[in-house]
């Protein structure tokens, strides 16, 4: 089955685009968004020649942003040899389809983008199996486009009817194809449920890192489990979730599991599809919600990451507040931070700075809530303790 790049039109990394970004009259925190476009088509290979931002009154059905807009982006294609065109938006495929014929080259919208990353970090064969389900959930209604130019398959002795269009033998393949992967998302599932019971025979809490793409979450498992994670400055290098255990002191020990990177504007079909990794966030006992510190808007991490544990149905679930990379700000700032967040722990997942007040953290809590679910599932009646 061809990867998503391969239907878009070619791959995409080593070239040239222009970023698009239409700004909405009540979006106030365009510039951040458009930085992380900017590091998404790094992280994916493309070079970004040129931003064209624009104020977006209305959207328009055909192209989004209007014929006006289309005739100036035709113009910027033939500067610096640009072949491709980066939306900061998600786009339909009506819309996609429209542009794509009236640029005369490819065009990309931010869904497209974070695939593109996704098929390129992909490692093991569950991390392949989601990345293929999510590409092939997204390209399905895009096929129209392309099958507009496609041949007929004519229609043969035994075969009834005058034949298919080539696109309608595209779609139904790619339908069996997702039926298939369902399948074996559901059989990894299963496998996940085998190993959770195994681990709880061992009576080892587990904890599940959750936080932002790139704030540091395998850096910060592999200084508590002193493993050997591939870190890398790059958004979604980690997609294959790893469980580490991790010792807290004083005897006790914990499961810690790092889980795929989130972002803002996370299509939720991504989401649905990486949901055999995201389901261990929902069986584990204690959720630490890790935040980089030297981003422009911790805000914007933080609302991003309470939006997912409500998609998962996780708003009851205990969690710590853990800010990253102090060492990359200055005292004063740091002072700043913690005075607005007097709750969180502060940290440097890279020199090491606070890492043993998170295992005293991580041990109370752990402890805390084990007492918590203990008192909840006995109770004294008449004398007798009785299990309920």
């Amino acid at each position: 089955m061809k990867q998503i790049h391969e239907i878009l039109g070619g791959g995409l990394a080593g070239r040239s685009a222009v970023l698009v970004v239409p700004v909405d009259r009540k979006d106030e925190q365009a510039a951040y968004s458009a930085e992380e476009m900017v590091r998404l088509s790094h992280t994916a290979g493309i070079r970004v020649r040129e931003t064209f931002s624009f104020r977006l009154h209305h959207i328009h059905p055909a192209t989004y942003i209007g014929e006006g807009k289309v005739t100036e982006l035709r113009n910027l294609s033939g500067k610096e040899n640009i072949s491709l065109f980066l939306f900061d938006t998600d786009l339909s495929p009506v819309q996609q389809r429209n542009l794509e014929q009236q640029l005369g080259c490819p065009v990309v919208d931010r869904t497209g983008l974070i695939l593109e990353i996704f098929a390129q970090h992909a490692r093991s064969s569950e991390g392949k199996i989601q990345v293929e389900l999510a590409q092939l959930t997204y390209a399905l209604p895009r096929l129209t486009g392309q099958g507009l130019a496609l041949s007929r398959i004519g229609g043969r002795l035994a075969v009834r009817g005058p034949g298919e269009m080539k696109l309608e033998v595209q779609r139904r393949h790619i339908t069996q194809r997702i039926h298939r992967l369902n399948e074996k998302i559901k059989e990894i599932e299963k496998h996940r449920q085998l190993l959770r019971q195994a681990r709880k025979r061992k009576e080892y809490p587990v904890v599940a890192l959750l936080g932002y793409t790139n704030v540091g979450k395998s850096t910060l498992l592999n200084r508590l489990s002193k493993s050997q994670l591939l870190v890398a400055d790059k958004l979604f290098s980690t997609l294959d979730p790893a469980t580490r255990l991790v010792h807290l002191g004083q005897g006790s020990f914990c499961l810690v599991t790092d889980t795929v990177g989130l972002l803002n504007r996370l299509p939720h079909h991504l989401i649905a599809a990486f949901r055999a990794t995201l389901e261990e966030v929902a069986f584990a006992d204690l959720l630490l919600c890790l935040y980089d510190v030297s981003s422009l808007d911790i805000e914007r991490q933080r609302k991003t990451t309470f939006e997912v544990i409500s998609l998962l149905n996780l708003k009851t679930k205990p969690y710590l507040e853990v800010f990253n990379k102090i060492d990359a700000v200055k005292p004063e700032e740091r002072d700043a931070l913690a005075s607005s967040y007097p709750s969180g722990l502060f940290l440097s997942a890279k020199t090491g700075e606070g890492i043993e007040i998170l295992r005293q953290m991580l041990r109370e809590n752990l402890a805390s809530i084990q007492e918590s679910v203990t008192s909840e599932t006995n109770f004294t009646y008449s004398g007798k303790q009785e299990k309920v």
